[in-house]
């Protein structure tokens, strides 16, 4: 997790105080938003600023527009059933853009993918 409940109320009041599930899937959300070669092991203590508060900001965005907290792809009720996608915030993804974290208008493997090493 990138961010406490806590530091989430300072910043954003009025909103619920998230629970770990969330704060986790908003995170998950963000890093899955991270170049691969940006990707660090990160915690609440280490995360770059701008992930946190890209990550925090994508916790309000699933707030204000209530998004569901669910950790599958499809739901099904009977015969009903209905493919689910999640929206992200702009602001989160201007935040990545702007630190150098997203990577978008160049091709895939420059800017996504890990340099390896194959011998000498």
């Amino acid at each position: 997790m990138y961010f406490t409940s806590q530091e989430f109320a300072a910043k954003y009041s009025g909103y619920p105080n998230p629970q770990d599930y969330e704060i986790e899937a908003v995170c998950t959300m963000i890093y899955s938003q991270i170049g691969l070669a940006m990707r660090g092991d990160w915690d609440v203590n280490t995360v770059p600023d701008t992930v946190k508060k890209a990550s925090m900001e994508q916790m309000r965005f699933m707030y204000e527009h209530d998004i569901p907290f669910i950790d599958s792809a499809k739901i099904k009720a009977g015969s009903m059933e209905a493919d689910l996608n999640s929206d992200y915030s702009t602001l989160a993804l201007r935040y990545l853009a702007n630190g150098g974290y997203l990577y978008r208008g160049t091709p895939f493997m420059n800017n996504m993918s890990i340099n390896m090493m194959f011998g000498d």
